[in-house]
C-alpha cells in the first residue's frame, strides 16, 4: 500500500477554545436578543403588576372605610344633637315651661302663645313652651355657625314652622311607621349639608298643655330636623385621603425598591457571577471560581459550578496528556509507515527493474517461436502466451513508472512541443482499437499550441485516458477529444459515452490500485495504476487532472498544462 500524508492529532482535536468551521458556537452570555427583557426588568414589571393593584385596592378600601366611618360619626353627631334637643324639650315640658324676661335679649323676635305673665321686681316674665325654647336654641346655634335645628309638623300651629321638602317627605314616612330616623346629604350653593330628622311624639305634658281631644300620648305630632355643614369634614377627609394616597405611593415605592435591592443581592449578583464563570469556562478558562455566600440553593449551585470547573480542568489535563501521547505515538507510527512505504517503493522499483530483463528474454523467445513454429494449434497457444506476456509487461512498466513517480526519482525531459499534433498522433496510434469496436473519434485540430512538456510522459497520459475511453465505450459509440486554452493553460479533455462513474467514487479514481469493482482488478484487466500515474505526471508538469461523470452518460477526463510564455504572448 502507498502512504498518505499524515496529520498530527493536535490538528484534528481543538484544544482550549480552538474551533473548526463546522462547529457552531453557542454564546454563553453577551448581547441579548432585541426583544428580550432582563431578569431585573421582568421582576420590576411583575412586582408593579402585583403590588400596585393590590396596594391600590387596599388603600381604596381604606378610603372607603374612612368615608363610611366619617359619615357614621356625622350621623352619630346628628343623633346626639337631636337627642340633646329632645331632652331639653322634655325638661322644659316637665317644668311646664320656663319664665323668660320679655325685655331680655333671649326673648327678642319670638311670639308667645301663652298669656300667663309674672311681674317680679319690676320685670315682666312670660312662659316659654318647648317649641319656643327650641326655636331660640336653633337661632343661637345658627348664629354661632355650628348647626341648626327646626321643629315642624304637617299640622302647623305656627306658620313659621312650615316644613321644607325633605322634612315633609320625612314626616310622611314617620306617620307611615316605617322608620324612626331619616338623613341625607345635600349639595347646594357650594355648601354640602347633612340633614337629619327624627319624629317627635306626644307625652303627658304635651297632651295636658295643648288641651286637644285628638292628641294621645305616643302620637307623632311633628318632627325635629338637624342641619349642619359638612364642608370642613369633607375637606379634612379629602386631605386625609390625599395623605393616605401619598403614603401608599411611598410605601409601594419603598417596597419595590427594597425588593429590587434584595433581588440584586440575593439573586442577580450570584447569577451574574455564575454567568461570568460559564463564559470563562466556555472560553477554556477552567481556573476560575465563584464565591457565593448566600446560604441557599444559589450557594449550592455555585459550589456545583466550582466542582464542574475543577472536573473540566482535570479532564482537560488528562485529555491533553492522552493527546500528546497519541501524537507522539502517531508520529512514531508515521515514521515507521514512511519507512515501510519507502521500502515498498524501493522494492517495487527494484522488482520491476529486475523483471524487465527476464521479460525481455521471454519476449525474444516468443517472437522466435512465432517465426519458426507453423502448426496452427501451436500458433494459437503462442498467441495466448503473447497476450499475457504483453499484459505482464504493461503491468511491470506501470509498477516501474509509479514507483519512480512516488519516490520522486523520475527523470523529466522537458521540451516545447505542439500538443495539437500529439493529439493527432494518439488518434492514429489508437485507430486499430477504435476500428475494431467501430468507434468514432471526434477531434478538431486547434492549431499550433506549444507547451513545455515531457513529450513521452504526456503521450503516456493521453494513451491511458484514450485507452480507458475505448475500453468503457460500447460498439458504435463516439469519443470526443478536445484541446482549448483557458486562463494561461491548455485544457485537454477525453470524453466517452460509457457507463459513467458514480459520484461517490469519482474522488477515488486517481488513487493507486483503485478500480471501480474495488477488488484491485476490473473486468478489463486494469490494476488501478494508470490514472494514478497520469495524476503524478500531470502534477509533475504543474497541472491538474480531474473527472466529470454521470451514470449512464459517460465520463469526461480533463487535465491542464501551463502554456509557454511565447504561447501566452501570441
Amino acid at each position: 500500500m502507498g502512504s498518505k500524508k499524515s496529520r498530527s492529532l493536535n490538528e484534528d482535536i481543538p484544544i482550549e477554545g480552538q474551533s473548526t468551521n463546522s462547529r457552531q458556537k453557542i454564546p454563553m452570555g453577551g448581547k441579548r436578543g432585541g426583544n428580550r427583557l432582563s431578569l431585573r426588568l421582568k421582576f420590576l414589571l411583575y412586582i408593579c403588576l402585583i403590588i400596585i393593584p393590590a396596594m391600590g385596592i387596599v388603600f381604596v378600601w381604606i378610603g372607603i372605610q374612612e368615608h363610611k366611618h366619617t359619615m357614621d360619626q356625622i350621623l352619630n353627631q346628628a343623633r346626639i344633637l337631636a337627642k340633646q334637643v329632645v331632652i331639653t324639650r322634655q325638661w322644659v315640658s316637665d317644668c311646664g315651661g320656663v319664665m323668660v324676661d320679655t325685655e331680655s335679649k333671649g326673648a327678642e323676635n319670638i311670639s308667645c302663645f301663652f298669656e300667663d305673665k309674672d311681674n317680679i321686681a319690676g320685670k315682666h316674665y312670660r312662659r316659654f313652651c318647648p317649641a319656643m325654647v327650641t326655636k331660640k336654641l336653633s337661632e343661637y346655634a345658627s348664629q354661632a355657625a355650628l348647626y341648626r335645628f327646626h321643629i315642624t309638623s304637617l299640622d302647623l300651629l305656627n306658620p313659621e314652622n312650615k316644613p321644607n321638602l325633605f322634612e315633609e317627605e320625612s314626616l310622611k314616612i314617620f306617620q307611615d311607621g316605617n322608620q324612626n330616623e331619616i338623613f341625607k346629604v345635600e349639595f347646594k350653593e357650594n355648601d354640602e349639608k347633612f340633614q337629619y330628622m327624627i319624629p317627635l311624639r306626644l307625652n303627658k305634658s304635651c297632651v295636658k298643655c295643648h288641651h286637644k281631644k285628638d292628641y294621645n300620648v305616643g302620637m307623632i305630632r311633628g318632627g325635629l330636623s338637624v342641619f349642619f355643614s359638612i364642608n370642613d369634614i369633607k375637606s379634612y377627609l379629602k386631605k386625609r385621603n390625599l395623605r393616605l394616597a401619598v403614603a401608599g405611593a411611598c410605601l409601594i415605592f419603598i417596597t419595590i425598591f427594597i425588593l429590587l435591592v434584595l433581588l440584586n443581592k440575593l439573586i442577580l449578583k450570584p447569577v451574574k457571577e455564575l454567568e461570568v464563570m460559564a463564559n470563562d469556562i466556555g472560553k477554556g478558562n477552567f481556573e476560575i471560581k465563584v464565591n457565593i455566600n448566600t446560604g441557599d440553593e444559589l450557594e449550592t449551585l455555585g459550589q456545583a459550578f466550582n466542582s464542574m470547573g475543577a472536573n473540566l480542568r482535570e479532564g482537560r489535563d488528562r485529555l491533553k496528556e492522552k493527546i500528546d501521547q497519541a501524537t507522539r505515538d502517531l508520529r512514531e507510527a508515521n515514521k515507521e509507515l514512511q519507512g515501510l512505504d519507502k521500502l515498498k517503493s524501493d522494492f517495487l522499483s527494484n522488482m520491476s527493474h529486475e523483471l524487465r530483463t527476464p521479460l525481455t528474454v521471454i519476449r525474444g523467445g516468443v517472437n522466435y517461436l512465432k517465426r519458426t513454429i507453423k502448426e496452427r494449434d501451436k500458433q494459437s497457444n503462442l498467441k495466448i502466451i503473447d497476450k499475457n506476456l504483453n499484459h505482464l509487461t504493461h503491468l511491470v512498466n506501470d509498477l516501474f513508472d509509479f514507483s519512480r513517480i512516488e519516490a520522486g526519482n523520475i527523470e523529466w525531459d522537458f521540451s516545447t512541443e505542439n500538443i495539437g499534433l500529439l493529439l493527432q498522433d494518439i488518434i492514429d496510434m489508437m485507430r486499430p482499437l477504435t476500428d475494431k469496436k467501430n468507434l468514432s473519434v471526434l477531434y478538431k485540430y486547434p492549431g499550433e499550441i506549444y507547451v513545455r512538456m515531457d513529450l513521452e510522459r504526456i503521450e503516456q497520459v493521453l494513451f491511458n485516458l484514450f485507452d480507458n475511453a475505448v475500453k468503457f465505450s460500447n460498439p458504435g459509440a463516439k469519443i470526443y477529444l478536445k484541446a482549448e486554452k483557458a486562463a494561461g493553460s491548455i485544457v485537454i479533455s477525453v470524453k466517452d459515452q460509457g457507463i459513467g462513474i458514480p459520484r461517490e467514487k469519482q474522488e477515488y479514481v486517481f488513487e493507486k490500485f483503485y478500480t471501480l469493482t474495488g477488488n484491485g482488478k476490473d473486468k478489463n484487466g486494469s490494476t488501478g495504476l494508470g490514472l494514478a500515474i497520469c495524476k503524478g505526471i500531470i502534477e509533475g508538469h504543474g497541472g491538474r487532472i480531474w473527472v466529470e461523470s454521470e451514470i449512464g452518460h459517460g465520463s469526461a477526463f480533463y487535465f491542464s498544462l501551463p502554456l509557454s510564455n511565447s504561447q501566452l504572448n501570441a
